[in-house]
């Protein structure tokens, strides 16, 4: 094997990894009201995030380690705190908004 199939085995494994991991971040209620939040292109705190959906800030802040592993949000630090934005703006909208149509026609049964 070649240094390059090597390579692109770990990477296509490090994909699949956070593929799966935002999918189970996003069946958690809170990771998916923390992407909501996001989603409308604000950049925020974990303060922010906590006081705008109505969970400690200790929660919040674990919640978004996981998402930062599953490679839905990243965030910039000033050295004192740190503000968090969706990585992939775009496509999490989409996301979001296919998530919303499947769950307003699953409750309709």
């Amino acid at each position: 094997m070649g240094a390059s199939f090597v390579t692109e085995a770990r990477s296509s494994d490090r994909n699949s990894r956070a593929s799966e991991e935002s999918g189970l971040s996003l069946g958690n209620p809170l990771a998916f009201a923390i992407v909501a939040v996001l989603g409308e292109g604000k950049e925020l705190n974990p303060s922010e995030i906590a006081r705008a959906v109505g969970r400690s800030v200790s929660r919040v802040s674990h919640v978004l380690a996981g998402l930062r592993l599953a490679e839905v949000v990243r965030y910039e630090s000033d050295g004192r705190q740190a503000r968090y934005r969706l990585k992939h703006s775009r496509e999490t909208q989409q996301l979001l908004e296919a998530l919303a149509k499947f769950i307003d026609s699953s409750s309709a049964f």
